[in-house]
């Protein structure tokens, strides 16, 4: 449930962010801490560049799963287990236990300027009040390129991974002129900005400790290969 709820507030906080972005040009690390009811998960996205993509989601004590593109692929990595995300969709696809379209149609999002500032891990932004399918929320959003180059990596795994997910982000929050070219730090206590970091990231972060595991034959001929 966890992982989940964790998912969708990573995929929450790259719409907020993808608006007006520009190519990034140097690798950067941001960290979010997530907050639930039953407790807390960090996020740390590493982006070198469009090809090389990583994204941890895990509690405090331990890393519990990553997201990472290489080139077109895109892998989930469980601790030695890598698996394919377009071979995972498929099989949820014969289970029956793929992506849904939603029926439910969402009105515009529309962000409401409080007039209040607030510093999160140094970067100063605006604050904002929405609401969203039914509940109000309070985001705390900034213009600031770094963060902005961070995220872009964010919105490149998500778009690839959206195919294993029941969701669509885009349902969740749409282009608002007011927040354009702008990167959250926080929404509501449930994700907040922890750090920032503009460096060269390890290449080894973006090794992945095992060969993807494959379809089963049974499963390969259901496919029609």
């Amino acid at each position: 449930m966890k992982m989940r709820q964790g998912f969708y507030s990573m995929v929450f906080v790259a719409v907020i962010s993808m608006f007006g972005m520009s190519a990034a040009l140097a690798d950067v690390t941001v960290v979010y801490k997530m907050t639930y009811q039953d407790g807390s998960a960090s996020q740390t996205i590493h982006y070198a560049d469009k090809q090389h993509v990583r994204v941890d989601m895990g509690n405090v004590a331990n890393k519990m799963t990553t997201m990472m593109q290489l080139g077109d692929k895109v892998y989930m990595i469980t601790g030695e287990v890598v698996q394919d995300t377009a071979q995972l969709a498929k099989m949820m696809a014969m289970m029956g236990k793929g992506p849904q379209k939603s029926q439910t149609k969402h009105a515009p999002v529309k962000y409401e300027d409080t007039g209040r500032t607030e510093t999160i891990a140094g970067i100063t932004g605006k604050v904002y009040r929405f609401e969203a399918r039914g509940k109000k929320h309070e985001i705390v959003l900034a213009k600031n390129k770094d963060l902005q180059e961070a995220v872009l990596g964010l919105v490149a795994i998500t778009k690839a991974s959206l195919g294993t997910m029941s969701d669509n982000p885009m349902n969740m929050a749409q282009q608002d002129a007011s927040i354009k070219s702008m990167a959250m730090l926080r929404l509501d206590d449930s994700v907040r900005l922890q750090s920032i970091k503009h460096g060269k990231i390890s290449d080894s972060e973006f090794v992945l400790p095992a060969k993807p595991q494959q379809l089963g034959p049974g499963l390969e001929g259901l496919f029609g290969r």
